[in-house]
């Protein structure tokens, strides 16, 4: 479902224990206030992780379940990384379900789900599907207010994380200030042609197979300073990456995925989707033109900026 038509979501009083499958970490942030309001009564959100889950004895959650306390609120625990958890604690799920009444509501979070995923469905489902560009501009016009252009292009250049996204548009509307609408000059000013870029701003450019923004990106390293030979180590190690999330996104969550690589949690998704957009002929092209270009670094003079606007567009074209 969309997470517009999950707002709506009424969950049966019965139900204890919940599986959401969301690939987008500032959608599930969100979700926390959705479920514990489609729950009667008053309910504490508490967010753990699953080995601090696991090791919580089941006794002792199913004891919870069945004495509602007179003193505490009732408490909805979100189980993050639930797909790494124990065939043991597995088994033991089903302890919660049929308790009537129960204190307790527990919701496992899972990025996607994996076909030896089968024992969750014995348990209430909701999957909130993949976001797409036009899913985040609308999300972009509508919580904040952003025109359509603005929001398109913003999405164009920035990719489809939320979390990414409400930070630029934070930042543009503090640049903007309260008396004017974004513009587009604004993001090309505070977002494209910022003089500092972090440290994963050629990371994305490139997973995204955006190639104007990898080529703004990297114009503005060279300017700082960076030498040539430097920042093509740089975009071989992405390269490298890609190709090792390439071998990895058909059979592994995205968080593996990451990890596989050498890059961070927060990056997973992300990741894992720029991986689907390169096929195996492109990566594999794509090591020969980086082959290339080194050998004319290390053999002549060439126009450091302008070689790598051609390997780049190569590369991500």
């Amino acid at each position: 479902m969309k997470y517009s038509e999950f707002l709506e979501f009424h969950p049966k009083e019965a139900d204890n224990v919940f599986v959401f499958v969301c690939d987008d970490d500032f959608l599930i942030e969100e979700s926390r206030v959705i479920w514990t309001r489609s729950f009667k009564g008053t309910w504490l959100p508490e967010k753990i992780h699953i080995k601090e889950f696991e090791g919580i004895e089941m006794a002792q959650l199913v004891e919870e379940a069945r004495t509602p306390s007179l003193f505490a609120e009732s408490r909805v625990l979100f189980v993050m990384n639930s797909e790494k958890m124990s065939k043991g604690r597995i088994e033991e799920m089903s302890s919660l379900r049929g308790i009537s009444n129960s204190s307790l509501k527990v919701v496992l979070l899972f990025s996607n789900l994996r076909p030896t995923d089968d024992w969750i469905r014995k348990f209430p489902l909701v999957v909130i599907d993949s976001l797409k560009p036009a899913d985040a501009t609308r999300w972009a016009m509508e919580r904040y207010g952003i025109a359509s252009e603005v929001a398109r292009y913003l999405v164009e250049n920035v990719g489809i994380d939320l979390f990414t996204l409400h930070n630029e548009i934070e930042k543009l509307k503090t640049y903007a200030g309260p008396e004017r609408k974004v513009t587009i000059r604004d993001v090309d000013e505070l977002v494209l042609r910022s003089e500092s870029y972090s440290s994963f701003e050629l990371d994305d450019a490139i997973f995204a197979r955006n190639h104007r923004k990898a080529i703004q990106v990297a114009g503005v390293m060279l300017a700082d300073g960076v030498e040539a030979l430097q920042l093509l180590a740089r975009v071989l190690r992405i390269w490298r990456q890609i190709f090792i999330g390439k071998g990895l996104v058909s059979r592994r969550s995205a968080k593996e995925v990451a990890a596989g690589a050498g890059l961070p949690p927060f990056k997973a998704v992300e990741f894992a989707a720029g991986c689907r957009k390169y096929e195996w002929k492109e990566i594999a092209s794509g090591f020969r033109v980086l082959l290339q270009l080194d050998q004319a670094l290390k053999s002549s003079n060439p126009d450091a900026e302008a070689s790598f606007e051609v390997m780049l567009w190569k590369l991500t074209r």
